[in-house]
C-alpha cells in the first residue's frame, strides 16, 4: 500500500502545481483589470439624466468627424463644453492627452479634451471624479471611490 501511494505522489505534485499556477494566473487576471477600458460612451452622447446633459449641453457622436489614423480613437462624443475619447490602446491615450495639453485629463483609456472657459474647475473636477470612479473602485490616483 505504500508503494502504490509513492507512485501516486508526483502526479499529486503534478496537480497542485497547475492548481498554483491556475490560482497565480488568475489573480494576475484580477489585478491586471480595469474596467474603464470597457466604458461605452453612449452614455454621454445621449445622456438622460440631467446633471450629464448639464455638464455636456448639445452632446452628440463625433466618432467618424474625430477618429483617424492620427488620433486613433474607436469613439469619440463632444459637446459644446467637452470632448471624450476612448481608445483601444493606452498609449494612445496617454499620448492624446499630451498633445491636448492643459486643457485634457486622462481616465484609463479615456481623454477628456475640455473647451476653454466653459466649465469652473469645480466642474470639470466634478466631471473627472464621476468618471475616474465607473467601472473601479479605486482610481489610477490611489482614491477610493
Amino acid at each position: 500500500m505504500l508503494c502504490g501511494m509513492s507512485r501516486s505522489r508526483p502526479v499529486l505534485l503534478l496537480i497542485g502545481a497547475l492548481v498554483g499556477a491556475g490560482i497565480v494566473w488568475a489573480a494576475g487576471q484580477v489585478a491586471g483589470y480595469d474596467g474603464r477600458k470597457h466604458i461605452d460612451l453612449a452614455g454621454w452622447a445621449e445622456a438622460d439624466d440631467a446633471w450629464t446633459r448639464e455638464m455636456m449641453p448639445g452632446a452628440r457622436w463625433a466618432t467618424d468627424e474625430l477618429c483617424s489614423d492620427e488620433l486613433p480613437c474607436d469613439q469619440a462624443v463632444t459637446s459644446e463644453t467637452l470632448t471624450m475619447y476612448r481608445f483601444d490602446d493606452h498609449a494612445d491615450a496617454v499620448a492624446a492627452a499630451r498633445e491636448f495639453a492643459g486643457e485634457a485629463y486622462k481616465s484609463g483609456w479615456i481623454v477628456v479634451r475640455f473647451e476653454p472657459g466653459a466649465l469652473s474647475r469645480e466642474e470639470r473636477q466634478a466631471f473627472v471624479g464621476g468618471l475616474d470612479c465607473i467601472n473601479v473602485g479605486v482610481t489610477e490616483d490611489g482614491v477610493e471611490c
